[in-house]
């Protein structure tokens, strides 16, 4: 919670408040919804958000605890843009609650990707941290979607947060264009070999990775934490999605 106000102040929002919950087992939900009546106020109530970030399901949540039956649930889709237009939803008090169209926001990896990689790439289980002991000069790809080079630096870990289910492989940095010029569409998937005319090249950025904990965030895919011993590297990602580095969230 203090890492998403922190995250949030950089950004030029100021919460009034961060609670937890989850939109798919309900759990934190009483809360919410407490917080939502107290704040406020005999007023409307709007949920905004990105695109796929899972707003009619959270809305769905709060109505299944509020007793509405399946006919007044809200359609949901793990596909970008399904709410297309204002939703309302009547409250007791004569006020309502609104589903947002998504915010699009171009930087993300859902929007690179093929319908079919859509279960591959987003997570749908707790997320098992894979940790790779690296030298400098060793490459990291998951899946064809993204890559990292370890350029120089000391030995040390390389934690990656990523759907269970996205592949990921340890190379020789030496080796690293060779093997995705060979192998992407097979070994290196997502991509699909079908799909390989309309996915975009992959851009490289460069980082030096301060002494402190720090991730490197490929945005909507997933992250790889770095402990801060300092390194060089470089992080690819398709043209458009955006590569950021943060403080370390976990």
């Amino acid at each position: 919670k203090r890492w998403m106000k922190h995250s949030a102040m950089d950004l030029g929002l100021r919460p009034v408040d961060v609670l937890l919950c989850s939109a798919q087992t309900g759990a934190g939900m009483e809360k919410v919804i407490q917080a939502i009546e107290d704040y406020r106020a005999g007023e409307n109530v709007f949920v905004v958000g990105v695109t796929n970030v899972g707003k009619s399901t959270f809305i769905n949540q709060m109505l299944n605890r509020m007793g509405v039956k399946e006919a007044g649930r809200l359609t949901t889709s793990r596909f970008p843009g399904t709410t297309l237009n204002m939703i309302k939803i009547p409250l007791d008090d004569g006020k309502a609650l609104y589903d947002t169209p998504g915010v699009i926001n171009d930087s993300q990896m859902a929007h690179y990707i093929s319908e079919k990689d859509y279960k591959i790439v987003f997570p749908h289980k707790r997320i098992n941290p894979k940790v790779y002991q690296l030298y400098d000069r060793q490459t990291l790809f998951f899946g064809g979607l993204a890559r990292i080079d370890f350029v120089k630096g000391k030995r040390q870990s390389f934690v990656c947060y990523f759907s269970n289910q996205l592949t990921i492989h340890r190379t020789k940095l030496e080796k690293a264009d060779q093997l995705y010029a060979k192998h992407l569409g097979e070994m290196l998937s997502p991509p699909r070999k079908e799909t390989l005319d309309s996915f975009p090249k992959l851009v490289k950025h460069s980082f030096n990775i301060p002494n402190r904990p720090t991730d490197v965030v490929f945005s909507g895919l997933g992250w790889v934490a770095i402990k801060g011993s300092g390194a060089t590297i470089s992080a690819y990602a398709p043209e458009g999605v955006s590569i950021t580095l943060r403080d370390a969230l976990i």
